[in-house]
């Protein structure tokens, strides 16, 4: 009975599958992250079958192999139950796992982690034409330094969110940061005026000016430029 446990980090998941293809092992891989878990079948070392959450076949498969590569793994070839939704030859799996490893390592290029949280960008020139899908678009608007790129995956799946997190880092979209970005402070509201209440008391009973009252009018002007009509102010027009 083969029983193997451990973690991905520094050895990898396509690293170890060959290294259980190589010793033709049956069994169950088990797969977990954080809250995320997966599962790969083996029969003579050949990966038959994969469940991730709801999914199955390849769909968990590909699921497994971009987003579960740094997780704590269980191998264990005891009975049990041998899921077999693979429909693969060993050269078509094969082949299909290292397409798997160039896509992570071109997706971890720019996530390196599920915990990163991605933050519209906008950078490159401003006539450069950029065509993206709807869904992109609208994951687009949710990167607002908010949400991890694992939040975000909540609402799109975690599949299709890596690799559209990944296009738009390709495309200077985004940018990706270690943790949240922190909420601006609110700016303080300015503080009222007193409002100065004068008695009928405090008054001054001659002479002078009462509060609010208009200050005198200046003399017309007609005087000092003989019969020239007055102009408006520049603001106001032409004309008199």
């Amino acid at each position: 009975m083969t029983e193997l446990s451990g973690t991905l980090e520094g050895i990898g998941l396509f690293p170890l599958l060959n290294f259980l293809g190589g010793l033709k092992a049956g069994g169950r891989l088990a797969i977990t992250d954080r809250d995320l878990s997966g599962a790969l079948f083996l029969s003579e070392g050949h990966v038959v079958g994969a469940t991730f959450g709801s999914d199955s076949g390849q769909v968990a498969l590909d699921a497994i192999g971009l987003a579960l590569g740094m997780g704590r793994f269980q191998f264990g070839d005891g009975g049990g139950e041998q899921l077999s939704n693979l429909d693969m030859s060993a050269s078509e799996l094969q082949q299909h796992l290292d397409e798997l490893a160039s896509e992570r390592q071109r997706i971890m290029a720019g996530i390196p982690s599920l915990d990163v949280v991605p933050v519209s960008a906008m950078e490159g020139p401003d006539d450069q034409p950029i065509a993206l899908d709807r869904a992109t678009l609208r994951l687009l608007l949710r990167c607002d330094g908010q949400h991890s790129v694992l939040e975000l995956a909540r609402e799109g799946g975690l599949l299709a969110t890596l690799k559209r997190v990944a296009s738009l880092n390709e495309l200077k979209l985004i940018r990706v940061e270690d943790g949240r970005l922190s909420a601006p402070e609110p700016r303080p509201l300015p503080e009222p005026e007193p409002v100065v209440t004068v008695m009928a008391a405090d008054r001054p009973e001659s002479g002078g000016l009462e509060p609010h009252s208009e200050p005198p009018r200046e003399p017309a002007e007609s005087a000092a430029h003989g019969n020239q009509p007055h102009r408006r102010p520049w603001w106001q027009g032409d004309g008199p």
